[in-house]
């Protein structure tokens, strides 16, 4: 039992020991650290290879005569050329950041082009394939007539364009921006000769047909299977009741995409 007391207690001598052996080594490091950080900063390799050959007395003698020289700039910060390396790399590592920045916003910036461009092409489509149908159920509902729908632009609106601009104004408008999409119009003639007309010149069936063919040419770009209509005759004629009728019936009984049409109406 005594030399087992005495075993551990030499291992626990032998571990102190270590760690105070430890402990020395790590104050070392950091004093010679330190001193070599007040030295500054090191010289380069081609002039340290100029003074491999002396000997410590001669290495000793340049030393003195450099700190006699050193001793004139007294008034010179010292320090200057280390904190000209240390902003010069963290200068680095800045334009470094600022070019991965630079890269993530041009990333950011064709992705948004791009997603532009899809929902200009996605508007541009779904108003060009509304348009089509638009004319062929308003054709179905008035044989002898004609409507369009027309896109307005902001640039129709402006009256004050310079007239040195005409050739850059026509080509603006053949090809407009989404942006500058402001509204929808409608032409129409409901014979087969005569003046287009514009909504405010209707009357109130004729407006009524409008919307139904409207309505109906929306349907057919996004059809569903069947759709619920509330007096839908009430300010029609009776030959327009029965175009609408006529119309309706067609899509019920399409091979392609039957569609039916529920018509609520009071008595």
């Amino acid at each position: 039992m005594y030399y087992l007391d005495l075993y551990t207690r030499m291992h626990q001598l032998t571990l102190s020991f270590n760690l105070l052996q430890r402990s020395l080594c790590v104050l070392q490091r950091e004093l010679r650290a330190r001193r070599i950080q007040e030295l500054g900063t090191l010289p380069p390799t081609a002039e340290l290879q100029t003074h491999r050959g002396l000997s410590i007395s001669a290495l000793m003698r340049e030393l003195e005569k450099t700190n006699k020289k050193l001793k004139s700039y007294s008034h010179v910060n010292k320090k200057a050329f280390d904190q000209f390396v240390n902003f010069n790399e963290q200068r680095g590592a800045l334009l470094k950041r600022k070019k991965e920045v630079d890269k993530g916003i041009r990333k950011v910036k064709e992705l948004i082009e791009s997603l532009d461009c899809q929902k200009d092409g996605a508007i541009n489509r779904t108003f060009c394939s509304v348009s089509a149908h638009f004319k062929d159920v308003f054709k179905e509902l008035v044989p002898s007539g004609a409507g369009e729908l027309i896109m307005k632009t902001s640039l129709d609106e402006d009256e004050d364009l310079d007239e040195e601009l005409d050739e850059e104004i026509i080509r603006r408008k053949q090809n407009p921006s989404v942006s500058k999409y402001c509204s929808i119009g409608i032409k129409v003639r409901f014979s087969n000769v005569g003046e287009n007309h514009m909504m405010s010149q209707l009357s109130g069936g004729q407006k009524s047909l409008l919307a139904m063919a409207l309505i109906f040419a929306i349907q057919r770009c996004d059809p569903a299977p069947f759709y619920l209509f509330e007096e839908l005759d009430q300010a029609l004629d009776s030959t327009y009741r029965k175009a609408v009728t006529g119309l309706i019936q067609r899509q019920a009984n399409s091979e392609e995409n039957p569609r039916y049409a529920i018509h609520l109406q009071y008595l």
